[in-house]
């Protein structure tokens, strides 16, 4: 089965770039974007993350006291544009539960919804520096309790055409999803790898939200060939493990699709294209 997918803007932050990539551009301020993705074939509607809830968002500012925008509003206003109703959604697969992938749950009380069952486990006894950072929203814990949900191990076919793929590092129960389409496999790896440099370290340019392109300081040797770790990881072993499989499900760097990456917002694949700056 070929499914369509719709990368869904569901908000935006203003952040340092060295959040996304560990002592890079620690000066530079890129606005990216909150996504999420909506997957189609035929009558089927799939939705991968929900974006972040507005109660994370106080007087424009979400964590560190970043400006940003996101709530429901976003997520609803861009499946609208997709021709699509919450209730349509007939399954929610979460990357991971961080608040600003799992904030939406709400908005699905019909679907069933898929995480890891690592995941579960972290969200409702996250470390202390977790907590201080308030990754997880506690108050999608009552709903996912309620609602019918499917805690998977390892790596899975859930549905034909979509696979499944355990990637931990940035939480325990990291999930990664593989897309057949009619142009090979797209893969949504959830923020293991947030913007395109995480994965392609020889960059030296990236666009933000607006499409501005910045000049982005290529990764020394000291980081080796993999790429370069966000700022946001619970386990580097397992990131730098999460990498080489996610490589080798690549066909290509344009079907990668970062879930923070501001050259594929609002895009459609396959059909667009991606202006990337990737050294051979």
């Amino acid at each position: 089965m070929d499914w369509k997918i719709h990368v869904l803007y569901v908000g935006d932050i203003i952040c340092p770039k060295g959040v996304s990539t560990f002592g890079l551009d620690t000066d530079l301020q890129i606005n990216g974007p909150y996504l999420a993705f909506l997957l189609v074939s035929k009558s089927k509607k799939i939705l991968v993350d929900t974006g972040m809830n507005s109660r994370f968002i106080i007087d424009g500012k979400a964590w560190a006291g970043l400006p940003a925008k996101g709530g429901e509003k976003f997520l609803l206003e861009s499946l609208k544009k997709n021709d699509t109703q919450p209730e349509e959604i007939e399954t929610v697969i979460y990357t991971h539960l961080h608040n600003d992938h799992a904030g939406n749950c709400h908005l699905f009380p019909n679907a069933l919804h898929v995480f890891h069952y690592d995941e579960w486990t972290e969200l409702q006894n996250p470390l202390p520096s977790m907590r201080i950072r308030k990754d997880f929203d506690p108050d999608v814990i009552p709903y996912l309790k309620k609602f019918r949900c499917l805690r998977v191990t390892g790596d899975t076919e859930f549905t034909e055409g979509i696979h499944l793929y355990h990637t931990p590092g940035h939480t325990i129960g990291g999930l990664t999803v593989g897309v057949n389409t009619s142009d090979g496999v797209y893969v949504i790896p959830g923020d293991i790898i947030n913007i395109y440099q995480n994965l392609f370290p020889k960059m030296s340019s990236m666009v933000d939200i607006t499409g501005k392109r910045h000049k982005i300081t290529p990764a020394p040797e000291e980081y080796g060939p993999l790429g370069v770790p966000s700022a946001i990881l619970y386990d580097h072993y397992a990131w730098y493990r999460s990498i080489w499989k996610i490589r080798g499900l690549l066909k290509s760097p344009k079907h990668l699709l970062p879930c923070h990456e501001s050259a594929i917002c609002g895009k459609t694949f396959p059909g667009d294209s991606i202006d990337l700056d990737i050294p051979e």
